[in-house]
């Protein structure tokens, strides 16, 4: 999938995800969630590569505990970009289903 490139102010970060298996029990899963933990928890399973530092300026990986070191703005443009890229990847062209 395309890089998604954070457009906020001091932030140099951008994600990428995975191509395949999006489910509309995830996308389900991410606006019921209560917590930032449940939709964190379905998220960043699907980042493949990306580059967030946290509030000291250090890499942090895509994962939960990592997270609270990273400002507050940062976490919210993720949620985004994960729509973003849910978005995305439903305009293109599919491969015929094999079943």
């Amino acid at each position: 999938m395309p890089r998604i490139t954070c457009e906020l102010p001091g932030h140099d970060a951008w994600v990428e995800f995975r191509q395949d298996k999006w489910t509309f029990g995830d996308r389900r899963a991410v606006l019921e969630a209560t917590s930032d933990d449940g939709w964190l928890g379905v998220v960043l399973p699907y980042v493949t590569a990306w580059n967030v530092k946290d509030v000291d300026g250090a890499p942090v990986d895509p994962i939960i505990s990592a997270m609270d070191r990273v400002e507050d703005d940062l976490v919210a443009w993720l949620l985004s970009a994960w729509f973003k890229a849910r978005s995305e990847r439903s305009a293109l062209p599919k491969a015929p289903s094999t079943r």
